[in-house]
């Protein structure tokens, strides 16, 4: 019995970068693909491997034991599907309310606009949120007590760096999953495949 190596699978070394396991993915899927005479099980193999690879979490965790968390992968892709569903729900619901005929309509390019859009504010929110996290902790290093009692403004301001940390680390998966998303949007060429792909995931 093989064991499942997502790098193996996906052609890359174990450091391959985000960019370079979705252009991976990217190549391995078009071949793949069954709409596109691809075999089905190789299909799935690469989603999976693209599924772990993409979610940082479930990558750290089979990185550093071998172990894959099967139901977090699916978990993943189930969250990737849900925006693709809910941003192709929008471009359709924007271009019947204005009148737009369904047919001229390019849906995988609106929705891979607005991904890019939402990816480039959840970025700058990223920064944002590091300068911040180091200036608080730049202040909480600056107050300081001078007997040996309890510092409650550096713990107020702990509590400040956690909180910042917590809220970094949501943006962060919210980044890796629009990246997955705009991969995702890559391999359709029509909204009709992409249909067929979000019923499946879900």
């Amino acid at each position: 019995m093989s064991v499942f190596d997502p790098y193996l699978i996906l052609g890359i070394g174990r450091m391959a970068p985000a960019t370079e396991i979705k252009l991976a993915y990217r190549r391995k899927v078009q071949v793949a693909h069954p709409d596109r005479g691809g075999d089905a099980e190789a299909f799935v193999l690469v989603v999976k491997a693209f599924g772990l690879l993409s979610d940082p979490d479930a990558r750290r965790l089979f990185d550093e034991t071998g172990i894959i968390d099967d139901e977090a992968v699916s978990g993943y892709r189930r969250e990737v599907a849900l925006i693709l569903a809910d941003m192709f729900d929008a471009a359709v619901a924007t271009a019947v309310a204005t009148g737009l005929k369904l047919e001229q309509v390019d849906f995988i390019k609106q929705m891979a606009a607005a991904v890019e859009t939402g990816l480039a504010e959840a970025r700058l929110k990223l920064r944002r949120i590091d300068a911040e996290i180091v200036a608080l902790q730049g202040l909480r290093s600056r107050i300081k007590r001078t007997d040996a009692d309890r510092n409650i403004f550096a713990e107020r301001v702990g509590a400040q760096v956690a909180a910042k940390t917590g809220e970094h680390a949501t943006i962060k998966r919210r980044v890796a999953m629009l990246e997955t998303a705009l991969a995702e949007l890559g391999n359709y060429a029509s909204e009709t495949e992409l249909i067929a792909a979000l019923e499946a995931d879900a």
